[in-house]
């Protein structure tokens, strides 16, 4: 009798410790899991540039004012500091109206779709400083005004220095960019560019 008390006791006693295992096993299968946030996404985005440049030289003697430049890429975050992407740069450039400029006169307008390749000089954890360089192709229109040839089609380049700031949405950055942009046709042309920013990264 005495054995069997002692049984009992020990299972009594042992009772607590293995409810509380049991509960902590079962709480441990159920819980949900938590999804790690990191502060800034990185992978497939999509950018936009809107801003102004100033060609600093005559193209094929005329001489062109501040003009707007648009821009808009699809590119993709390789590392952490480093990207790159397709796109598109748009410039309007007005002729100047005045006395001695060669005739004919006409704005030009190129089109230059681009690959870009930015890198980070600096970062922080929302906080980048970027080096960007872009090659392409740039389309002058028009190609030809009054019957004699305006335009032109040639390599196009671009060097820029960037400062991008994630919200803290994570998914939005804002930023500004500012550089050089290099037409070849109808003759080297040098605009002097600085643009706002603003990208979404999916």
């Amino acid at each position: 009798m005495s054995r069997l008390a002692s049984v009992c006791a020990a299972i009594l006693l042992g009772l607590p410790g293995w409810s509380n295992a049991l509960a902590a096993d079962t709480a441990g299968e159920d819980a949900p899991k938590v999804q790690q946030i990191r502060a800034v996404e990185r992978g497939f985005f999509i950018e936009s540039h809107a801003g102004l440049t100033f060609f600093v030289n005559r193209i094929d003697e005329r001489r062109y004012g501040l003009s707007p430049i648009v821009a808009l890429y699809a590119g993709y975050d390789v590392l952490p500091v480093l990207n790159i992407g397709l796109g598109v740069t748009a410039i309007a450039a007005g002729v100047s109206d005045a006395e001695g400029e060669p005739s004919p006169r006409s704005d030009l307008f190129f089109v230059i779709p681009s690959l870009k390749v930015q890198f980070a000089l600096l970062t922080t954890e929302r906080n980048f400083l970027w080096l960007r360089g872009e090659a392409g192709f740039s389309l002058g229109l028009p190609a030809r005004f009054n019957d004699v040839d305006y335009g032109g089609n040639g390599p196009a380049f671009a060097g820029l220095v960037g400062f991008e700031r994630f919200a803290k949405l994570r998914h939005f950055s804002l930023g500004a960019q500012a550089g050089v942009h290099v037409v070849t046709k109808p003759a080297v042309g040098i605009g002097i560019s600085v643009m706002p920013t603003f990208k979404y990264t999916f």
